[in-house]
């Protein structure tokens, strides 16, 4: 796999007659995709990252996108809609993706690993603060905006622990928070734990829970 970002290469292109990638970067700059690149602060998105940017991959390869364009990268899975094999077939094949990424791939040698995607999203996740994203991107469509107080999300974007709150899973979580205190209260204590039936009450809740009909316990 060979990619070069577009500094690195424009320069030492053999086009005499004709600048095919001046041709490029035209069609890309009234595409659709082209748009929305002149719209997102992929430059100041990316700096709140450069600091925790891998120089070297283990095997001692340069990083394939630089950091603009992991976020920009970012931006291009929900556009899509693909999974991360999908988006990277599309990345393959797309120059108008792959300026918007700001790296070029060579058609003999594309990106063959999806995992790349993942772990571009698992990395950023870790460092990059919701709350400073929010006033990056305020800061740059805030003059668009229209209702300014109107806050929209997305169900996807709620925390994963989160889940319709039924009796029974409200009751026992009550009984896990009540069994935890008296732990460590007896502990604190030096207090032996005292007898209950909360296991026989756990093995009753799973087999409940494993059940299709549920009926009273």
């Amino acid at each position: 796999m060979k990619l070069r970002k577009i500094s690195e290469i424009t320069a030492t292109l053999p086009f005499t007659e004709f600048d095919f990638m001046q041709k490029y970067r035209e069609s890309f700059a009234v595409s659709e995709l082209g748009r929305i690149h002149a719209q997102l602060p992929l430059k100041e998105l990316a700096e709140k990252i450069r600091s925790h940017f891998p120089k070297t991959h283990p095997q001692g390869n340069t990083p394939m996108f630089p950091p603009e364009g992991e976020v920009a990268l970012m931006f291009l899975k929900p556009y899509t809609g693909q999974s991360d094999d999908g988006l990277i077939e599309m990345l393959n094949g797309n120059i108008h993706m792959q300026m918007f990424c700001g790296v070029l791939i060579d058609p003999a040698k594309p990106i063959k690993n999806g995992k790349i995607v993942s772990a571009i999203r698992q990395r950023i996740a870790g460092v990059l603060d919701i709350r400073e994203l929010q006033k990056i991107l305020y800061g740059k469509w805030g003059g668009s905006l229209r209702n300014k107080d109107l806050c929209l999300t997305d169900a996807t974007c709620y925390e994963s622990h989160l889940r319709f709150p039924t009796d029974v899973k409200l009751l026992w979580e009550c009984c896990e928070w009540l069994q935890s205190l008296i732990a460590k209260t007896c502990k604190a204590l030096k207090e032996r734990l005292p007898r209950n039936k909360y296991r026989d009450i756990d093995r009753a809740r799973l087999t409940y829970a494993k059940h299709r009909k549920h009926s009273c316990i």
